[in-house]
């Protein structure tokens, strides 16, 4: 009888502890997921409705935020255009160049590596906004303000991307390499061949960090991209304003845009999710 009772004491035990967890999971999974929902919401009133009632469901349904969004004297789509090249363009050359450098860092001995990667990785300690100044003279000499490479350029050579897929790149067993060499295959063929297919789980991984970070960045973009025609739609969408007031921010129409700005996040998601979660259970495993 006495070890019943303990048996059945340690199922209820775990049966009120899986359903704390669950009421705290849920609990944080609507207080995620509440600012998403009212942004959604709030994108389907009109700009006059949503000062009168920010919080409730929409008293007259409307898609004329949306409407907005996608007129031609709003120019919201050529922003959207400009966030989409600005962040796709800087992941791919980001995730290449950083697969180049993590493989040689990984793989190939040469004088001074650990001390050269041991400085690369002290530039992460220094905030962002010491090397603005400095870059935004950079690029005001070279003539690149109120450019798309002004904002491409800075995101190219991450750092953390090179430490992320430097470490992966560390597990792949040198036995494959040499395997490869003795087929006769070049160094080109074996990082596009062997080192890139390997590695495609944390490069994917950080694709999507990567893509994530430069889509939402506020500070450059907002010093280098002044002119309507480069700025990209994170930029454009909090300078939204009544026309006849000039000051009052339309915010129905700037929720419609954040819902389209948020597209392209989810797609890219969507896309690598496989490719991610692969990259965190390979990494919990090692």
């Amino acid at each position: 009888m006495m070890g019943r009772a303990l048996i059945q004491a340690d199922v209820d035990s775990e049966r009120a502890r899986r359903v704390i967890v669950n009421l705290v999971l849920a609990i944080a999974a609507v207080v995620f997921l509440y600012p998403m929902v009212q942004m959604l919401v709030d994108s389907f009133k009109s700009n006059t409705e949503i000062i009168s009632n920010p919080a409730g469901l929409p008293i007259d349904w409307t898609l004329a935020s949306y409407a907005d969004v996608l007129s031609p004297h709003r120019s919201l789509l050529r922003n959207l255009f400009n966030s989409i090249v600005i962040a796709g363009s800087s992941t791919a050359l980001a995730v290449l160049l950083c697969a180049f450098a993590g493989y040689a860092f990984a793989k190939f001995s040469f004088p001074g590596r650990d001390v050269l990667f041991g400085l690369l990785l002290m530039t992460m300690m220094v905030p962002p906004e010491v090397i603005v100044p400095g870059q935004f003279i950079l690029f005001a000499r070279l003539g690149w303000i109120n450019t798309l490479q002004a904002q491409i350029l800075p995101e190219m050579t991450p750092i953390l991307g090179l430490f992320l897929i430097r470490q992966y790149m560390l597990t792949i067993p040198d036995e494959l390499i040499d395997a490869a060499r003795v087929d006769g295959a070049g160094q080109v063929s074996i990082f596009l061949r062997i080192i890139l297919p390997v590695s495609s789980p944390v490069l994917s991984a950080y694709a999507i960090l990567h893509f994530l970070h430069v889509w939402n960045a506020y500070l450059w973009p907002t010093l280098v991209a002044t002119n309507d025609a480069v700025k990209p739609i994170m930029v454009a969408l909090p300078e939204l304003v009544d026309p006849l007031i000039g000051f009052l921010p339309i915010y129905g129409t700037i929720m419609a845009g954040c819902v389209l700005a948020t597209l392209p996040l989810a797609i890219v998601y969507f896309i690598f999710q496989d490719k991610f979660m692969s990259s965190v259970t390979i990494g919990a495993v090692k």
